[in-house]
């Protein structure tokens, strides 16, 4: 079980978003944000077209709060991280997602885990090494999915299957891989499909 906060571009992507939230169901990870990562990713949603207004937004949060009650770190407690991450990082704006990381890493949540997985696009803002000095693991989300796969194939397509399950368009698997693709998992998407087709996994 792997500890993961995913930045709020990592979940932008509706069909990622989703498959990190039945990877933490199945118990493969837990996933964990915090409110300052959903605000970003609200005004994201509004910004971009994907959601009207930012009532809806706030109650599409409300909804991922309600399908992971325990993935919310309190502000509070993120912001008395801020000081211990900043000079790691190259980029200010993301200092509270780095911040995230490091309360998970140093509040006992995850006795004896000694590495926090910082799932995001944005790389270059993060001082990777920096922060793997301080537990944190930084990763691109294609990177973090494809080494999941890689290491445990019928889990993840488990995870996969459970999300096609939920969908009320009820996609076919090589179209619901096609939408994570699109959200820039394309390395995970092929890799899985490859698997799927010769048999190796059920989707």
């Amino acid at each position: 079980m792997i500890p993961v906060v995913a930045d709020a571009d990592t979940l932008f992507g509706a069909t990622t978003r989703g498959l990190l939230i039945h990877l933490d169901y199945q118990g493969l990870i837990r996933l964990h944000w915090s409110p300052l990562i959903l605000d970003e990713l609200s005004r994201a949603l509004v910004d971009t077209g994907r959601k009207p207004n930012h009532e809806s937004a706030r109650r599409h949060e409300q909804l991922m709060r309600a399908a992971l009650p325990q993935a919310e770190i309190p502000t509070q407690r993120v912001q008395a991280q801020f000081a211990s991450v900043a000079p790691a990082m190259r980029s200010a704006k993301d200092v509270h997602v780095a911040a995230c990381a490091a309360t998970i890493q140093t509040g006992g949540f995850y006795p004896g885990t000694q590495v926090v997985s910082l799932v995001t696009k944005n790389i270059r803002d993060f001082g990777v090494r920096s922060l793997e000095a301080l537990g944190i693991k930084v990763q691109r989300p294609d990177a973090f999915l494809l080494a999941q796969f890689r290491r445990d194939p019928p889990s993840i397509a488990t995870a996969f299957a459970s999300l096609r399950a939920t969908l009320r368009s009820a996609p076919e698997p090589d179209h619901l891989l096609e939408r994570l693709a699109a959200d820039g998992q394309s390395l995970t998407a092929a890799a899985m499909h490859d698997a799927w087709r010769q048999g190796a996994v059920r989707l």
